[in-house]
This record gives C-alpha cells, structure tokens and sequence, in this order.
C-alpha cells in the first residue's frame, strides 16, 4: 500500500459580495400613450364664420411599476381638460396660432399632471399632442 500526502497552502479570499457591493438595478422606465379623448366648441373664425373646434389630446407618459385605469378619475380628468379648454382666452387662435396650440396645451398638462400623478404614483407627463380639427357647423 502506499500513501501520499499533499500539501495545498491555503489562500483565504473574501466572498465575492465582500469585494464589490450589490448594484441595486431599478426597474426600466416605461413609455405609455395615454388617449385623453376629445373635447369640442364652437368658435367664431375671422371671417366671421361659426365653427365647430375640436382637440383631441394625446398625452406621453414614463414611469415605473403598474400602469393603473384612469376610470376612477375619469371625471376629474375630464374637468381638469375642459375647464382650461374653455376658459382659454382665444379659442379661435388655436386652430391656426402655434403659440396658441403650446399655451393651451401646456395649461392641460399642467393641470393633467396631479390628478395622473394620484392615479398612478411614480408616472409622470413628458408630453402632450394636442390634435386640432375645425369644421363647419352643421346645418339643422
């Protein structure tokens, strides 16, 4: 029979998780579209003509984490577009001004954005598209 004997030096190392610390990874932010409907009103243009005007916003949205119905503010929502919308002080501008269509719709975000921001925590507006249609009345 023979034995052998093996010596092995022993290297002590630190884990792997001593040497470097974890890296806490969060989750990806998340692009959303968010179809805020349509509101209309009647306008007067410069020649004079009623017409009818329509915006249809269309807000983008980032966030993290679940995206929630917005059914159960869906009122308060509402209220938080049309009233700025029709409190606008030259609705008739909207259709042709650029500088109308950014003031309007800056004034919709930022009243949007607190009602988004109850509804669903951690989501914020990066922007809104603000599609405008005028139209003829229509005739009774």
């Amino acid at each position: 029979m023979i034995w052998a004997a093996l010596r092995m030096p022993i290297h002590e190392t630190a884990p792997p998780s001593e040497l470097h610390p974890p890296v806490m990874v969060s989750p990806p932010m998340v692009p959303h579209r968010l179809d805020l409907g349509s509101y209309g009103v009647t306008i007067t243009d410069s020649a004079g003509r009623n017409r009818f005007l329509t915006i249809h916003p269309v807000a983008e949205v980032l966030g993290k984490g679940n995206w929630s119905s917005l059914r159960a503010v869906q009122p308060e929502m509402d209220a938080a577009i049309e009233n700025p919308f029709m409190a606008f002080p030259d609705l008739a501008r909207v259709p042709d001004s650029i500088a109308a269509r950014d003031q309007l719709k800056s004034i919709i975000l930022h009243s949007i954005a607190p009602v988004l921001a109850r509804a669903n925590p951690g989501w914020r507006i990066t922007d809104i598209h603000l599609q405008v249609a005028v139209k003829a009345m229509p005739v009774h």
